[in-house]
């Protein structure tokens, strides 16, 4: 079916010729069917795989949409990913209002009112809903990105609830679910009351194989003989370099996928010209430099670049990831090794996907295979449309009986089914709260009419399994003070209201005020500790063996200040030991410890400790919004001064000089240094001799900055 078709179901020229722009000329399959069967214009559940053009079928859907004068609403269960689609429909739909909203879980952002098409995530909608975001009645159509994560055991349940919650919301709501790994589809569509659009259809060709003994065995295709004298993962680097392509391997940790992408390095460094040489030189400084002060593992990532090789986990900071992804997208680095979590990630196509590590470690079972859907998620890299004729997955195994056991059951095998993921006590608690507090569920009654309509009613015939674990919760609830009940109707305080407003687990609501009621000074450690010890930080930094003394030591030196109970059994004394590694790491961050220092000290890497950071933040955020509803009026300054540091990373005598855009926590202690501590020695500083300290570019922004200040201070006065 050609493009030019589609004047045929009433679309308009315009969009036709957009299309064409996108070099498409004629749909595949899968698209064509979407269009016959006018699904555009219904709810449907697509399964299709990765590149086979579902991001096309959210257009067509989009466009009627709009022409109906309703809001497109898009969510995703990444970051990553609804940046990449904010990318793709503001260009798309340049003349209609495109929004992206997927931070400050506070807010009912009432800008989105303004706005054709909004793209969020699946936390930060949920979060919207609970702030009674009333925009959302307007939305026509609901775009669920990679709603198989339904089956994702810490945010499936979220994404269903989600979905139960707009379809309530909105009536006549059209849903398009995309995925391209589920195996109860139909079951999926039937939930939602969808039309299935279900194909196998790859643009590219996929060979799946394993790779051992020099060679890489394939089930429907010729084998290929490697290189001999190299190991296994330089042979396979080797001849997909020979053939001009690049390679994605998946390792299973971090610590795996840094070696492996040194180790490789040197050898990738010979097969790159000149000129990429060149440009990798320019990138890898880029990277080093993301820092103030770059970190060992900065300068092993930025070493690694200038070969043409790359590494991609959580570890990294933000600015390291988006370089990495661009670089290898635009083809520049050849060779990117990666933690499984950039399955689930940005698109970044690759000829070959090669998994080193097939198996994972478990606490209970030692090593076990991954999920087949996890292994489909990775295959589904393979292949880069309009540069590849077809990709190939690669598993490396160690000899023809480990190559049996992973063509049986991965390669022949299929994906796991999805299941609802809503028995979850902790999950569930946080849930039951919001549809409280949001006037969703007033009694017993509307509760279980809301979980029959669920993902999990429908999959097991009732809620039956669930009604023992709702009572349990709502019991606890009004025994916290959340919530209460009269005349058989539930309705929230209003501590419960704003500790789910907040996205807070009432658990940690419950803590905090708990702490609060102790707390008349704040004592630095004993709060930092305590937003550690929350659910909501977890997973904490494990302790390794030789800090076990130093935390022990720690936990008896804090004990009369820590403002929760040290825990009895083990497993909670563990996590309250985690806490306190997790304190101790964040007391160094805000006493001004480099990111190398804290790296060197504790094992925990600058993405791992801004993020942490992050949650702290909001944390303390939370904390000091439940403190000024409980009357804790001498807390309230404290509290936000030690966010602030938290955000910044200084002591608090630098708060001043932090303030300003252009000084950070390296500048404003150099500052402070030469005697300059705060924005009147900024202003009264000549600015040559403040381009000595900070760099010409950056004095003369801080003066423009500290001056303009100056004159609206001035202005301001003169009105009054």
């Amino acid at each position: 079916m050609r493009v030019e078709d589609l004047k045929n179901f009433e679309f308009e020229e315009k969009w036709i010729e957009r299309l064409k722009k996108l070099r498409i000329s004629n749909f595949y399959p899968p698209q064509e069917e979407f269009i016959k069967r006018r699904l555009f214009e219904k709810s449907c559940i697509v399964s299709s795989p990765t590149a086979s053009g579902k991001t096309i079928l959210a257009f067509l859907s989009t466009i009627c949409c709009l022409k109906n004068n309703r809001k497109v609403l898009y969510t995703s269960p990444l970051v990553s990913l609804a940046f990449e689609k904010y990318e793709d429909f503001s260009e798309f739909f340049r003349e209609y209002k495109v929004a992206i909203s997927v931070s400050d879980f506070d807010s009912s952002d009432p800008w989105l009112q303004n706005y054709d098409i909004i793209i969020t995530t699946n936390e930060k909608l949920d979060s919207l809903i609970r702030h009674g975001a009333e925009w959302i009645s307007e939305v026509g159509l609901f775009i669920v990105d990679e709603i198989h994560l339904l089956n994702d055991l810490e945010r499936g349940a979220t994404l269903e609830v989600v979905i139960v919650k707009m379809k309530n919301i909105v009536k006549n709501l059209k849903i398009l679910g995309l995925s391209a790994t589920i195996k109860n589809r139909k079951e999926l569509s039937e939930w939602l009351e969808c039309e299935l659009l279900e194909s196998d259809f790859r643009p590219i060709t996929l060979y799946q194989g394993v790779a051992y003994d020099s060679k890489i065995k394939f089930h429907n295709k010729a084998d290929i003989k490697l290189e001999d004298g190299l190991n296994l993962e330089e042979a396979i680097v080797n001849d997909t370099l020979n053939r001009k392509k690049q390679i994605l391997i998946f390792c299973s940790t971090r610590k795996n996928t840094e070696a492996l992408a040194e180790r490789l390095s040197k050898f990738v460094r010979t097969k790159i010209s000149k000129n990429e040489l060149e440009i990798l030189e320019k990138i890898s400084d880029e990277v080093e430099n993301s820092l103030e002060v770059p970190t060992k593992q900065c300068k092993k990532l930025s070493s690694c670049i200038k070969c043409g090789v790359g590494f991609h986990h959580s570890g990294l900071t933000g600015k390291q990831r988006r370089l990495v992804e661009e670089n290898f997208k635009k083809g520049i680095i050849k060779v990117l090794t990666a933690t499984t979590s950039l399955a689930y990630g940005v698109n970044l196509p690759a000829f070959r996907v090669l998994i080193k590590d097939i198996k994972r470690y478990h606490p209970s079972f030692g090593y076990v295979y991954i999920p087949i859907m996890e292994y489909y998620q990775m295959i589904g890299r393979c292949g880069r449309p309009k540069y590849d004729e077809y990709g190939e997955a690669i598993v490396l195994v160690k000899d023809e009986d480990d190559a049996e056991i992973i063509f049986d059951r991965f390669i022949y095998g299929e994906p796991e089914p999805i299941t609802s993921k809503l028995a979850n006590e902790s999950v569930l608690r946080m849930h039951i709260l919001a549809l409280i507090a949001s006037n969703f569920c007033k009694s017993d009654e509307s509760l279980k009419k809301f979980f029959s309509s669920t993902f999990f009613s429908y999959k097991y015939g009732d809620i039956y399994l669930l009604e023992d674990l709702l009572e349990k919760i709502i019991e606890t609830l009004k025994e916290w003070g959340f919530v209460v009940e009269k005349n058989k109707k539930y309705d929230a305080t209003l501590l419960g209201k704003r500790i789910s407003q907040l996205y807070l687990d009432p658990l940690t609501g419950k803590i905090f005020v708990d702490a609060l009621k102790k707390m008349e000074e704040l004592e630095e450690f004993s709060v930092l500790q305590l937003v550690s010890f929350s659910n909501e930080m977890r997973p904490l930094p494990s302790i390794k063996t030789l800090e076990i003394l130093k935390i022990v030591e720690e936990v008896e030196k804090n004990k009369n200040v820590f403002l929760i109970d040290i825990p009895e059994n083990d497993e909670d004394y563990e996590n309250f030991e985690k806490s306190v590694k997790m304190a101790k790491i964040l007391e160094d961050w805000i006493n001004e410890k480099t990111e190398e220092e804290i790296l060197e000290k504790y094992s925990i890497t600058p993405g791992e400790l801004y993020s942490r950071i992050q949650i702290a933040d909001w944390l303390l955020y939370s904390l000091h919004e439940i403190a000024l509803l409980m009357g804790k009026k001498n807390l309230l300054r404290k509290i936000n001064k030690l966010r602030v540091r938290i955000q910044k990373g200084v002591k608090e005598e630098l708060l001043q000089l932090v303030s300003i855009e252009g000084i950070g926590r390296v500048r404003a202690r150099k500052l402070y240094r030469y005697g300059i501590k705060n924005v009147e020695d900024l202003k009264k500083i000549p600015l040559e001799t403040l381009s000595r300290i900070i760099g010409e570019k950056t004095a003369r922004s801080v003066k423009n900055i500290v001056e303009n200040k100056n004159k609206t201070e001035e202005k301001q006065k003169t009105l009054i």
